[in-house]
């Protein structure tokens, strides 16, 4: 008997799988992610995501439904949405991608894309994709365009159409 228990255990210790060899990239998974980054002690902006995984070997965690929100002498001037995107750890540069959409809170100004990377150091954002941005006054298409976070200054590129809103 002990040695049929024996050869059992040896049996199963033999079936059992190997251990994984040590992974060369180290990751952390991170529920509910909140940044912030300040200017001289002010909010400059706020990147929360539902889940992130920190890729330590690329200096970058990806992002899961990621938010940002861009502020003002204090007040929130705007805010970016995406379903996925990707924060480098260590210019905190952002890509965002997949249903973009950056809001301004001052001139209702509403920018949507594919994709769409913000430079902290330039504090602008960038993009090669389609883009379609609606002002109250309008619509405006192209491909191509840079921005700062707030709306107020928008160049579009390869501008294919605008379409008038109300006249006022």
């Amino acid at each position: 008997m002990k040695r049929a228990c024996a050869a059992l255990l040896l049996g199963v210790a033999a079936c059992a799988p190997a251990a994984a060899p040590p992974r060369a990239d180290r990751r952390q998974t991170i529920e509910g992610l909140t940044l912030s980054q300040s200017d001289a002690g002010a909010p400059a902006w706020t990147l929360k995501s539902k889940l992130a995984e920190l890729l330590e070997e690329k200096n970058a965690a990806t992002l899961e439904s990621p938010a940002m929100e861009f502020y003002r002498d204090g007040k929130a001037v705007s805010r970016v949405t995406a379903r996925s995107g990707e924060i480098a750890t260590d210019t905190h540069d952002v890509t965002l991608s997949s249903s973009v959409v950056l809001n301004s809170f001052e001139d209702h100004s509403v920018l949507t894309t594919e994709s769409l990377a913000y430079s902290s150091k330039e504090r602008l954002f960038r993009t090669r994709d389609d883009v379609t941005v609606r002002r109250p006054e309008g619509v405006v298409h192209g491909r191509g365009m840079e921005a700062t976070p707030d709306l107020s200054e928008i160049r579009i590129f390869q501008q294919r159409s605008v379409l008038s809103g109300k006249p006022r």
